[in-house]
């Protein structure tokens, strides 16, 4: 809580930002910032009171309502794979696959604490709201077109088949032997 007798201040952005546990660029969002101004005011001047009565306005309201709900609840990876196997059955290697990680990303993601990027867990996200908001029968087509859209990507990075590899990167063509040998005689030569 912000005392009420005296004017926002930089650090109480910070405070809020922690209070609901957002990121310094969800905050950013929050506020309508860019970072250098986040930084100007938050970690340059935080004992200086807010220039803009709205943004102040803005931050003392959050202040007093905590129970507001500031950015979207995302996933956890154990939630989404169990929704998405309810519709269709995905292993871990072809699940990380589906939301642009490799292989042994849900391992990771589904250990206790562990965390996902930022663009992972917004992805979960919006695929969870659009699964949900699908009637149940139609859940399985939209995770096949989903599956079509991955592989699509994967060729237009250059693999073949995401799903098969499970990699995103394609793999660097070896020289064939013939060719290697060829090259160590030429070396040796020279």
């Amino acid at each position: 809580m912000i005392p009420i007798n005296r004017p926002v201040l930089g650090k109480d952005l910070d405070s809020i930002a922690q209070q609901f546990g957002l990121l310094v660029a969800d905050a950013c969002w929050l506020f309508g910032m860019s970072i250098t101004k986040w930084m100007q005011i938050v970690r340059q001047n935080p004992e200086v009171p807010l220039k803009d009565p709205t943004l102040a306005l803005l931050v003392r309201f959050l202040a007093d309502h905590p129970e507001l709900s500031v950015i979207p609840k995302f996933p956890n990876a154990g939630e989404m794979f169990a929704l998405v196997n309810k519709v269709q059955e995905v292993d871990q290697k072809r699940f990380s696959v589906l939301f642009g990680s490799e292989a042994s990303a849900t391992y990771r993601w589904l250990k206790p604490g562990s965390r996902m990027s930022p663009a992972v867990g917004r992805l979960m996200f919006y695929m969870k709201m659009a699964m949900l908001a699908a009637s149940p029968d139609k859940r399985g087509e939209m995770l096949e077109n989903w599956r079509e859209t991955v592989k699509l990507e994967g060729q237009a990075r250059g693999v073949e088949d995401v799903f098969k590899s499970a990699a995103w990167k394609p793999k660097a063509k070896r020289p064939s032997r013939k060719r290697a040998a060829a090259k160590k005689v030429a070396q040796a030569t020279a």
